[in-house]
């Protein structure tokens, strides 16, 4: 016996310090120096009066799948008439759908193009929250140092931010070494089938391979991970999939004096809670792992003992994970009961009830996983199953690699505009239509030059969506280097 408890006192003496010994000696990855980059001069003032006049055109995606025909109309000839010069150098496209392209030729015609995308359309914005917005929602109002209203951080800023790259350097005389094309949707809210997917198509019918895509996704982030105290540029390198299933049940009706133990209602929220009661497990996906070791370095001796020992603490950040409800979206498929209706009278037994519940769904599941995964855990035959929006629906995008010329691009134009900024791949929770354009690149990147915090991460879909005016010239700036440092 004492053989034995000697043997495992070694065993954990020697893991103890094979786990110091590994946190002890991690160090940040030793950058490139960057060449040194002056800000592009811009025309402060005018940029921002003209995303405000964009936010003032209510370009809403809704429910009913419709693209205001005649807003985008109004946005498009807003455009026009804010940037001549794209509009007199740079090829305009504009799809059946009102989806835009423009083609800037490069120095070398035989290069791969680049694609920098955005999207035109945004959320409504409820009514119930209007008497929160300190300015209304399309007002485009600039006061307090910001520009106010829909659009201005998802998505119109990456429009505008572009067009007045573009039109900054044109005026410059400038060139990009290899075309460059902004491809810009107009239902990503609902899904970018119309937009980004006819977007594609069109690329793919001329044979275009491009060398890289940048669209929303990740930011610099200040204050979004404990422990970690310097700025934080997260470029999404993958995306969740995402799956909406509508859930519906019948009942027989009839008067309220005489019940059946189960309504439709009931019957439905019994289902519900089942669901809700049996997540889907943890996991961590590839893009969560990088992410956690390209912070493990710059972290407290403390958190790094678990960072950079992985193969150890896997299951202890899991859990972790998953008991904050901010953090669990990047370790599991989520389940979001978003939408219930049924009944039609209080005195009136309800015939049918229905439901609406959004997964978004982790890397290494899939569309027809999740859904069978539903029908175990509801486990009732009697209430039907159906995939609400077929045409939003999508796995998990692939995981794109970052030892490529774009990655690098991208990390060197983030490092020059925000000076001490630590740069790491991680994995977009929320949807956006940049998927679509796996079937033209593997190389497809998330990151728009926004800087946020966690308050800023309540606005996007919520109230008082607005940008700092200093925030949004930074914008520009950051996105004409890009266009210079594009090789």
């Amino acid at each position: 016996m004492r053989r034995v408890l000697a043997v495992v006192f070694l065993l954990v003496v020697v893991l103890a310090i094979v786990v110091v010994s590994r946190a002890a000696l991690l160090r940040p990855t030793a950058e490139k120096p960057v060449p040194a980059a002056d800000a592009i001069a811009v025309d402060e003032s005018g940029a921002v009066q003209r995303l405000a006049a964009a936010i003032r055109i209510p370009t809403v995606s809704n429910a009913s799948l419709i693209i205001d025909a005649d807003a985008m109309a109004k946005l498009r000839d807003l455009m026009q008439s804010s940037f001549p010069r794209v509009h007199a150098v740079m090829t305009r496209e504009v799809l059946d759908s009102g989806a835009m392209v423009f083609t800037w030729k490069g120095r070398d015609p035989s290069a791969d193009p680049v694609v920098l995308m955005g999207h035109m359309d945004v959320v409504p914005a409820e009514a119930a929250t209007l008497n929160r917005w300190q300015h209304a929602p399309f007002s485009g109002d600039i006061a307090d140092g910001s520009i106010w209203g829909r659009g201005t951080l998802d998505d119109k800023q990456s429009v505008f931010s572009l067009m007045e790259a573009a039109e900054t350097l044109l005026a410059q005389g400038f060139t990009p070494a290899r075309t460059v094309i902004f491809a810009f949707g107009d239902d990503e809210e609902n899904g970018g089938p119309q937009g980004a997917g006819r977007i594609v198509k069109l690329l793919q019918s001329r044979g275009v391979h491009a060398a890289f895509v940048v669209d929303e996704g990740g930011a610099v982030v200040t204050g979004m991970v404990p422990g970690f105290t310097a700025p934080l540029a997260v470029v999404g390198t993958a995306e969740k999939g995402y799956l909406s299933l509508a859930l519906s049940t019948t009942g027989a009706g009839g008067h309220s004096s005489e019940p059946p133990a189960h309504t439709a209602i009931g019957r439905l929220a019994t289902g519900l809670a089942r669901l809700e009661a049996h997540p889907f497990p943890g996991s961590l996906p590839a893009p969560m792992r990088a992410e956690l070791v390209s912070l493990a370095p710059y972290m407290p001796f403390s958190k790094r003992l678990i960072l950079g020992n992985l193969w150890l603490t896997r299951p202890l950040i899991v859990g972790a994970g998953l008991q904050d409800e901010h953090q669990a979206g990047g370790f599991h498929t989520t389940t979001a009961e978003d939408i219930i209706s049924g009944g039609v009278k209080e005195n009136v037994l309800p015939t049918e009830a229905h439901a609406v519940v959004n997964f978004r769904i982790l890397p290494g599941e899939t569309v027809n996983s999740v859904t069978e995964g539903v029908r175990a855990r509801i486990a009732d035959s009697g209430i039907t199953i159906a995939n609400a929006n077929p045409g939003s629906a999508r796995d998990p995008s692939p995981v794109s690699p970052t030892n490529t010329d774009g990655f690098q691009e991208l990390a060197t134009t983030i490092r020059q505009r925000y000076p001490g900024t630590v740069v790491t791949p991680y994995l977009v929770q929320a949807a956006t239509d940049s998927s679509y354009y796996y079937g033209v690149s593997p190389n497809v990147y998330r990151f728009a030059p926004i800087e946020a915090n966690p308050a800023t991460l309540t606005m996007v879909h919520g109230f008082n969506e607005h940008i700092t005016t200093i925030n949004y010239i930074h914008a520009v700036q950051f996105e004409a280097q890009l266009i210079r440092n594009i090789r």
